[in-house]
């Protein structure tokens, strides 16, 4: 922890909030989720950042507000914005022919906003996607359900602008990494079930309307599948202990409206609601047997699923979502180039006049 003094914390507010969004929460929550964020941004993604870039060709359209209230100028408005990134010569090509992936952070449901994931998002782009990447409001001023909600909302705002981009409006991905892909997992079972929507309490005449989106596939790195498992877990240590300090209450909406099937990976996984899906993670990974656990329901329950488990070399490390927060590496090259190679072997070529 000392070697934190030292580190500028204004640094890690480019990409999470550190207590910016804390207001009126009670002191020792707030504490725990000040400290947890510092130990994230402190820990791997402040020397990751020096390497963050760009790449060339991709146009980025940044902070763009889908709810009112996201004009930035705030950590909860700043959560109610989203970026597009696209290759800038399908925009000069015109059409409407890439396939779409909107990508939802991770961060433990407690950390980062839409930026922890721009390196990514722009080298996705890279790889020939529109890519929208959806900011949320975190814990503990939210709890699951209303993250979801902020999900949901912005893909509303997707639905509704895709013709502004040179989009497939028929190849839509939704792309999640760690915690974001369990936001992802059920973003899609709401897209496809009226009865997880209503049992969320979204759609109809609610504030949370459900688009008309039918996901050709998912794209999960190092996903977090299990709810059951983090609200029943075995023996005293959860993996997400910081939930737990913070008051233990995150999923318990959640847990009062879903079906108890529908809060476990095997029952998401023989639902019938998911998506064909590619799944990475790696022998380092903290959360490895979450994605060897799902893929291996999906399977069983023929689902279309791939799943890419690396062990790296003797002397070297895969960590926890390398591909997202380590673009450059070799192997998170080999990823990229397998989302593309998925992704658009599940989209049949047309093309789509502008509007």
């Amino acid at each position: 922890m000392s070697g934190m003094i030292d580190k500028d914390i204004n640094r890690i507010r480019q990409w999470t909030p550190v207590d910016e969004d804390l207001d009126g929460i009670d002191a020792n929550v707030r504490e725990v989720a000040v400290q947890t964020r510092k130990n994230f941004g402190f820990g791997v993604d402040y020397t990751r950042c020096e390497v963050w870039s760009d790449p060339e060709g991709v146009d980025v359209y940044a902070d763009v507000p889908y709810l009112p209230d996201g004009n930035g100028s705030t950590a909860q408005s700043k959560a109610h914005c989203l970026d597009v990134y696209l290759p800038h010569d399908a925009r000069l090509r015109g059409g409407c022919s890439l396939p779409v992936i909107v990508d939802i952070h991770g961060g433990g449901f407690v950390y980062g906003y839409k930026d922890l994931n721009r390196n990514f998002g722009t080298n996705l782009a890279a790889q020939g996607f529109v890519v929208f990447s959806l900011g949320y409001r975190l814990a503990p001023t939210v709890d699951f359900v209303g993250q979801l909600a902020d999900v949901l909302q912005g893909l509303n705002w997707v639905k509704n602008h895709l013709a502004d981009y040179p989009a497939d409006p028929d190849a839509i991905f939704i792309a999640g990494d760690s915690a974001g892909a369990t936001l992802a997992e059920y973003a899609i079972a709401v897209l496809k079930s009226s009865e997880m929507a209503n049992a969320f309490g979204f759609g109809g005449g609610t504030d949370v309307p459900v688009p008309d989106i039918d996901p050709k596939g998912a794209v999960f790195f190092s996903g977090l599948f299990d709810v059951d498992g983090l609200v029943h877990y075995e023996g005293d240590t959860s993996i997400l202990p910081y939930l737990d300090a913070m008051g233990g209450t995150f999923f318990d909406s959640t847990v009062e409206r879903v079906p108890a099937d529908m809060l476990t990976a095997r029952g998401l996984a023989a639902s019938g609601l998911m998506p064909p899906a590619l799944l990475t993670t790696s022998s380092d990974d903290f959360l490895e047997h979450e994605s060897l656990f799902f893929a291996g329901h999906l399977r069983r329950n023929g689902v279309v699923c791939e799943i890419y488990d690396f062990v790296p070399e003797k002397g070297l490390t895969l960590g926890h979502i390398f591909p997202v927060g380590q673009t450059w590496l070799p192997e998170s090259l080999s990823v990229l180039q397998e989302i593309k190679r998925f992704a658009y072997g599940l989209v049949p070529p047309h093309f789509h006049t502008t509007t």
